[in-house]
């Protein structure tokens, strides 16, 4: 008797354990196990994009667990058509893929510096001579493209998929800013839309070749870090906090989430640690750190406690963060390059 199929179960799981519900799959009308992002969803988050009703899941769930176990469906099988997004070969699995390595950078606190760590990790890594992308998953408050100084409209490229912007120094960046009319203007959208932009900024955009590609979360534990998990083929999580025992309270929702979906923490960002004074001395302004307990939690390393430094929201304010140099910044990536390598 095999395992029940539930309809909370991600749809790659499901094909991958028991290959002869592909076909029932798509004898209900969904394609999703043909594309790399759609395959993440859940089978009721796919039957959600495709309009299912209630009924019509309960029945799907009901013959992918007869298709299973080798019984009769309702449906007349249908064979796989080939997938429109992101091939499944571009997945971890395949060491050809075009990007490399997949990083979100959350939090669940707002307010924490998840865009800074993720911009400065974007730096650094490309005076490594890396190849770095963004992909700003904050979809109602972005804020990678104002930091990066990246203005104008994306436009679309040679392969007919969307050419992301570059900034400066090289790094591919990809905002809804960039979509806008007005950097102010409000982007007032529900759950779904916003899921569905983040997959689209993954899937539809011609990211080319990348060592990296870094996608930075709003925070929250709902909609759109859940679809980052569940949607993109993510590699790992390195979550940020600053060291406010509020900010860590929240912190850890963000933590066991990340862990109830089965998702690889791969390190651990303090951000707003000290103030360093001109004659070196340091200044624990929020308090005393708190790293130590969330590196407990995750079993992950600690990739660093950043400073406070106003050279730097003055750079990130004027769009010039990639002209910004700190110790501490490179000594992060460096920690965070060298964790990525063990964990391969």
């Amino acid at each position: 008797m095999a395992e029940t199929i539930t309809a909370d179960m991600v749809i790659h799981d499901v094909v991958t354990r028991y290959p002869a519900t592909v076909k029932v799959f798509h004898g209900h009308g969904l394609p999703c196990t043909a594309c790399a992002v759609g395959a993440r969803e859940s089978v009721a988050g796919g039957a959600r994009t495709h309009r299912f009703s209630p009924e019509k899941l309960e029945l799907l769930v009901k013959d992918l667990n007869a298709a299973a176990n080798g019984e009769p469906t309702s449906v007349a099988p249908k064979k796989a058509p080939v997938g429109k997004g992101i091939p499944l070969n571009m997945l971890t699995s395949d060491p050809d893929r075009k990007i490399k390595q997949v990083i979100a950078i959350m939090s669940g606190k707002g307010g924490v510096g998840k865009s800074l760590v993720t911009g400065l990790l974007a730096v650094s890594l490309r005076r490594q001579g890396q190849r770095v992308g963004i992909l700003d998953g904050d979809i109602t408050g972005p804020s990678i493209a104002r930091m990066f100084g990246t203005r104008g409209q994306p436009t679309k490229s040679a392969s007919g998929g969307i050419e992301p912007l570059r900034s400066k120094g090289g790094i591919k960046v990809m905002s809804m800013n960039m979509f806008l009319e007005k950097e102010s203007d409000p982007v007032v959208w529900r759950g779904p839309m916003i899921s569905s932009a983040i997959k689209q900024f993954y899937s539809d955009v011609d990211w080319g070749q990348l060592d990296y590609l870094l996608v930075d979360l709003p925070p929250g534990t709902s909609d759109a870090p859940m679809t980052v998990m569940q949607a993109l083929p993510l590699d790992g999580v390195v979550i940020v906090s600053s060291p406010q025992m509020l900010a860590t309270m929240v912190v850890m929702k963000c933590v066991n989430m990340v862990q109830q979906l089965k998702g690889s923490i791969v390190g651990v960002v303090e951000n707003m640690s000290y103030f360093e004074t001109p004659d070196h001395e340091r200044y624990e302004i929020f308090g005393p750190s708190n790293a130590t307990e969330l590196v407990s939690v995750t079993g992950a390393p600690l990739l660093g406690q950043m400073p406070i430094d106003s050279a730097l929201t003055s750079l990130c304010d004027a769009g010039r963060v990639e002209e910004y140099y700190s110790d501490a910044y490179e000594a992060l990536v460096a920690n965070f390059v060298s964790t990525l390598k063990i964990k391969r």
